[in-house]
């Protein structure tokens, strides 16, 4: 009785390139997952005590909401802050504990504002800590962008192109200027060249222009 070898087993073959196949996939799907993690912005991050008072507050978060400077908290801010100090005590899941909203910018892009309590509420009277992460929503549109077709409809730079690109993820000049290992008054001469070859006058303009439909 002779024992068959493994070509005569054509089944056995296709089993082993199809796993082949199934795991390079796996693999680049991952490394897109790594890609759009690494082009991501950090959030802001707002921290208040039990009387609403900001007692911290990162770059990010500076950037979103310049009158933070000056001590002016956004109304959307304070109003997520009250709606979970309104919430009664005892156990809940985390999607109780948690509130959102979905608020416009200066830079064209919305924020998703998340609020959580970051410390237990000792008494009725003083309620804990609340933190708030500020996160940038992309239109989908402007993720599969064709920044190169983009950029030659316009007449930018490669460097203006790059610069495009990152503004329309929402990143700030200070993140530009970061990212680019560029210094932001670079950064900010690059948006004026911009803003006049596609003759609008804001951040908020270009989003605007990017998020037009192509002509058909």
């Amino acid at each position: 009785m002779s024992i068959p070898r493994k070509k005569d087993f054509p089944l056995y073959k296709s089993r082993q390139i199809l796993k082949y196949i199934i795991l390079k996939v796996k693999k680049n799907r991952m490394r897109s997952y790594l890609d759009i993690v690494k082009g991501r912005s950090n959030p802001g991050i707002l921290i208040l005590d039990g009387k609403n008072a900001l007692v911290y507050s990162n770059a990010q978060a500076l950037g979103s909401f310049p009158g933070l400077r000056k001590g002016r908290l956004p109304e959307e801010v304070l109003e997520l802050c009250r709606g979970i100090r309104k919430r009664p005590e005892g156990p809940s899941s985390p999607h109780d504990s948690t509130a959102g909203l979905v608020i416009d910018s200066a830079s064209g892009l919305p924020f998703a504002l998340r609020a959580f309590p970051i410390a237990a509420r000792r008494s009725t009277k003083t309620p804990g800590y609340v933190m708030v992460l500020v996160e940038k929503i992309v239109d989908r549109h402007i993720v599969e962008l064709d920044l190169e077709r983009v950029g030659g409809k316009y007449g930018l730079s490669k460097r203006e192109t790059e610069v495009l690109g990152l503004i329309s993820k929402g990143l700030s000049n200070l993140e530009i200027s970061g990212k680019l290992f560029i210094s932001e008054y670079t950064v900010k001469d690059h948006i004026k060249k911009i803003l006049s070859k596609m003759n609008v006058a804001s951040r908020s303009g270009i989003i605007a222009s990017l998020l037009q439909p192509p002509p058909s």
